[in-house]
């Protein structure tokens, strides 16, 4: 019998040798003598394990087949001197008392455990060698074996366990040599998509391709950024942060890259995606959105999770494996890259609304087509876009094609702080829907009628946002209280430093020429007023005034010095 013969015959789909097939074999001439539960025959062999001890179970592997010619055990006739003993010994093996008083009955029960812990074990099938010391195997081991649904076969006297060993092991090689070819094969294939002009789409879509389920790449908040299928978006989210989870918990490793797992019939993996170029600066590299993990350390900065989903078997699993941990390898290459392109084009863009700001941008529109997928036509809308944190976000957004008109044709990016689009008018509604659904920004718009009006534009977007903000509060422009007009922060940073001389006074000096400050403001300066509502002469709040002045070095006889102060203290805290 050739390698090549034997091979086919073993194991023509490739997914390696049952039992089944095994037993099919000619050559061997292997006699099923107890086919075991439904499905047994057809379980995929791991190893072949020739033993003739009676407590191999504690020393097998799931998978396996076990071989023996049952030198240690007694003979069912126990006819035999050492017969007794033997069965003692095994009785003891297995866990059995070793005093007995039925030899039938002590024959069955250890038959019985003996199936019953290789069942446990996952021991596939029993190979019985007859002719070295049984003519047949035991029908008591048969008849256990048929209860444990352990299937069980004969060896003829003329085949040594060898040649079962080197058919089950030339399979396993096969097998694992058309994974190997398998793998590498799909992994060409993945890293031809990586070169296409979109990298990222090119590897997830040729993934789940290949593999006939899904894959999705995860960033380090926990964003799903691309995905085969958008129905599996909260199952690739929580793979990802369940390997964040892992590694953040596994100190003591911190290689772990990968977690396994099985969810509704499919196998499903994830593996981390690094920055090689960058270094995280200890332990820390990015967090996962909501596990609060974070993952860094050796090996470069966290970027994301690559995340792969396949129907389960043998064969797809290996291949799962090794495809998701290559996808990695290819994407810890493409993401720093396409990232630090997009930063790139974030700052031209912003450089393209600056010059629309100053009036210039219609010389540079010939460039545009290389910063925006397609450009609009006049006549044009201006829409500016603001919201607490949510500049950037929507930035991606509409860079990864959404809330863009189905026409295509917009330019956008961030300036001053704001988020700015351009869109033909026709599209405007489109858009302005779009924005209009979400309850974390405001926006306005106004009409343009060519590039160069873009720059009187700027300031009447801003104007039709507020008023539109304010419209929904039932307000106008001239409701509008003097402390909105006042960015907060920037007012308090304000007051700290104007006040802090006077602060750093006594704290008696200090409360008394505040109060003198605050009291003033409400009567309108009328120093007489003052000190009557002060409980105190008119002297001493002049006394008091002239002190406040050379304090702070403001004149405050002047208009302009009254509203600084009143600035100060209307945003002063504590």
């Amino acid at each position: 019998m050739t390698a090549e013969s034997s091979s086919s015959k073993r194991d023509p789909s490739s997914d390696g040798v049952t039992l089944r097939r095994l037993l099919a074999d000619p050559e061997l001439g292997l006699v099923l003598t107890c086919p075991g539960e439904s499905g047994a025959l057809d379980r995929p062999i791991s190893w072949v394990h020739p033993a003739e001890i009676a407590d191999i179970a504690m020393w097998s592997e799931p998978g396996e087949v076990l071989l023996t010619t049952g030198t240690n055990f007694p003979t069912e006739p126990m006819d035999a001197a050492d017969d007794h003993a033997l069965l003692v010994a095994a009785r003891k093996a297995v866990g059995l008392p070793a005093r007995f008083t039925d030899e039938r009955e002590a024959y069955r029960q250890w038959c019985d455990c003996y199936v019953s812990q290789l069942v446990q074990a996952g021991v596939l099938a029993i190979g019985f060698g007859v002719g070295v010391k049984h003519p047949s195997a035991p029908a008591a081991l048969l008849d256990a074996a048929a209860r444990g649904g352990l299937p069980m076969f004969d060896v003829p006297l003329r085949i040594p366990f060898l040649a079962v060993v080197k058919t089950v092991s030339k399979a396993i090689a096969d097998r694992h040599d058309e994974t190997m070819r398998r793998s590498l094969l799909m992994q060409r294939q993945m890293l031809k998509s990586a070169s296409g002009e979109d990298p990222l789409h090119g590897v997830i879509s040729t993934m789940a391709r290949l593999l006939g389920g899904w894959a999705a790449y995860v960033d380090a908040d926990g964003t799903v950024v691309d995905i085969s299928n958008r129905t599996f978006g909260k199952q690739a989210q929580d793979w990802a942060m369940r390997l964040a989870a892992k590694a953040a918990q596994s100190q003591a490793n911190p290689a772990l890259t990968t977690v396994f797992g099985v969810q509704n019939g499919h196998s499903c993996c994830a593996c981390v995606v690094r920055d090689p170029s960058a270094s995280s600066g200890g332990s820390v590299g990015g967090s996962m959105a909501g596990s609060g993990a974070a993952i860094g350390g050796r090996g470069g900065v966290l970027t994301g999770i690559m995340v792969a989903s396949a129907p389960r078997n043998a064969r797809t699993d290996v291949q799962l494996r090794s495809l998701t941990m290559a996808a990695a390898d290819v994407l810890s290459v493409v993401v720093p890259r396409l990232q630090s392109s997009g930063r790139r084009i974030g700052r031209l863009r912003t450089a393209m609304f600056a010059a629309f700001a100053d009036g210039q941008g219609e010389t540079l529109l010939p460039m545009a087509g290389e910063l925006w997928h397609a450009v609009p036509r006049p006549p044009l809308r201006l829409i500016c876009v603001d919201g607490d944190d949510v500049v950037d976000r929507l930035y991606e957004v509409m860079d990864s094609g959404g809330i863009i008109p189905e026409s295509g044709a917009a330019v956008f990016g961030v300036y001053d702080r704001r988020l700015w689009l351009i869109v033909g008018d026709d599209d405007a509604s489109e858009v302005l829907g779009a924005l209009c659904m979400r309850d974390d920004c405001d926006c306005g718009s106004v009409i343009c009628p060519s590039w160069r009006a873009l720059k009187d534009g700027f300031a009447s977007a801003v104007q039709d946002m507020y008023r539109i903000r304010l419209n929904g509060e039932g307000r106008e422009f001239a409701d509008i209280s003097a402390h909105e007009l006042i960015h907060a922060e920037l007012a308090v940073a304000y007051a700290s430093e104007l006040l802090a001389p006077l602060r750093r006074l006594p704290r008696q000096e200090s409360d008394t020429l505040m109060a003198t400050i605050r009291e003033l403001f409400a009567v309108s300066f009328n120093v007489g007023a003052a000190a009557k509502a002060l409980g105190v002469h008119r002297h001493t709040v002049e006394n008091r005034l002239s002190k406040i002045e050379r304090v702070l070095g403001l004149d405050l006889r002047q208009e302009a010095s009254r509203v600084r102060l009143w600035i100060a203290c209307s945003f002063l805290r504590g």
